[in-house]
């Protein structure tokens, strides 16, 4: 009995735990001049009775995570006419995943016990940094499965990985002799 709480455990944790990052943008240009950025359009698609925060904390959580990654990548927040625009849209919405479990919990087999249900939470985060003429120049697109309790920990994953190649590296302080 133990072995099957032991299974089911393990593929509710791995179910939970899928996670894609995608990246995109133009490999070839130079993206040296991109030095100032500014706060666009930004929405929260989260149904309003699911939302764990309200739409203001939300904001305030992600521009403030955003605004961090870009800083240590050398970029400049200004209020107008900035080099970059950035927008992104965050939410989630209630997924259910229907599975052959197979006999008593265990792998898919010729005894099949039926369909099982799991319901589940599935964030998108998509980030966009538009040039002035509104010129996709770097997207970050995530779809991940989240809890309540690991969401701020999941937004700052996404950024980390999302702009790890960000052309711009982080500034390195020099320490004093």
């Amino acid at each position: 009995m133990k072995l099957i709480a032991g299974f089911l455990l393990f593929i509710s944790i791995t179910d939970l735990s899928a996670q894609t990052i995608e990246v995109e943008y133009d490999k070839k240009k130079d993206m040296s001049a991109y030095k100032t950025y500014q706060f666009g359009e930004a929405e929260v698609i989260t149904p309003k009775d699911k939302r764990i925060f309200d739409e203001s904390k939300t904001r305030a959580i992600v521009n403030d995570a955003i605004e961090r990654e870009l800083k240590d990548r050398g970029l400049q927040r200004i209020d107008s006419n900035a080099h970059l625009i950035v927008s992104y849209i965050i939410g989630s919405m209630e997924r259910t995943s229907i599975y052959n479990a197979g006999p008593l919990g265990g792998p898919a087999g010729v005894e099949s016990r039926g369909a099982v249900t799991q319901d589940y939470d599935e964030a998108s985060f998509i980030i966009d940094l538009n040039d002035r003429s509104n010129n996709l120049i770097w997207r970050v697109n995530a779809v991940t499965s989240f809890t309540q309790a690991n969401m701020l920990g999941l937004i700052d994953q996404i950024l980390d990985t999302g702009f790890r190649r960000f052309p711009n590296k982080p500034k390195i302080k020099k320490s004093k002799k």
